[in-house]
């Protein structure tokens, strides 16, 4: 559903603002906007698992740690966007949102994790000058580069263990040795929202979070956010024709072991 949309914006990760058919950046709406869309639609269905005493988390996985200024007056970008700017909103804004999840949905663990520095195909997309940066940058950084199966294990771990405890507690895998609940973005152990480096310890710029706190950025994202949805929503125009496969019963739920059906 997905890879297409994505493929067109990893084509234009180092172009200015490039709008989509919502008035959206398309860095932006990957990186931040449908991730948040993900989240509040399948909200309901982890909610469930929380409120039913099983493991109910969710992970962003961005740039937690690499918080910077943001226009409060120009959350979406639309008058002020550069590159920097765009991750710098993206980082802070994920923050925030993910506090605000955790205070909505106190029965699910919110996390916003940075994952080190790992070799992935990004480069696989740009254009001649940029993708041979990227590839001596990867040959230069390659005693720091986090393998790609332990940076997997490791957010298994945060989305697992014990020690990412949603605010009200709930379950998870006992944390080993004695390890206390992490220090949440709020600066409590266990809080339910969680800014996470590379090694799954607690990381941000508390600074940078302290001053837009005093400007009440936790709410004013929150709505930000859904009135760009709720806008999204409006533009969207009609299908020229009927979506392959519309008109055929649902498939079978599988019978697997904790399968919930919907």
């Amino acid at each position: 559903m997905a890879s297409s949309f994505e493929y067109h914006c990893a084509r234009q990760t180092l172009t200015g603002f490039t709008e989509t058919p919502e008035g959206i950046d398309h860095k932006m709406a990957v990186n931040y906007y449908s991730r948040m869309r993900f989240i509040t639609n399948l909200m309901p269905q982890i909610n469930a698992a929380g409120v039913n005493n099983e493991i109910s988390r969710v992970i962003t996985v961005l740039a937690a740690g690499s918080e910077a200024d943001i226009r409060m007056d120009d959350l979406g970008l639309q008058h002020n966007f550069t590159l920097h700017a765009a991750l710098a909103h993206c980082v802070v804004m994920t923050d925030f949102m993910v506090e605000e999840l955790s205070k909505k949905y106190p029965n699910t663990a919110f996390s916003h994790s940075y994952p080190g520095t790992i070799k992935t195909g990004i480069a696989n997309e740009l254009g001649g000058p940029a993708r041979l940066a990227v590839k001596v940058l990867y040959a230069v950084m390659t005693p720091w580069i986090l393998d790609v199966q332990e940076s997997g294990e490791r957010h298994v771990f945060q989305i697992t263990s014990a020690v990412y405890p949603s605010r009200r507690g709930g379950v998870g895998v006992p944390p080993p040795n004695g390890m206390e609940p992490v220090e949440g973005i709020d600066g409590v152990r266990g809080s339910g929202a969680y800014l996470l480096d590379w090694d799954g310890k607690a990381t941000s710029d508390q600074n940078i979070l302290a001053k837009y706190r005093a400007m009440n950025a936790g709410q004013k994202i929150w709505d930000h956010t859904m009135e760009t949805f709720a806008r999204s929503n409006r533009a969207k125009r009609p299908a020229e024709t009927e979506a392959e496969g519309s008109g055929r019963p649902p498939p079978t739920a599988p019978n697997l072991a904790g399968w919930r059906p919907g």
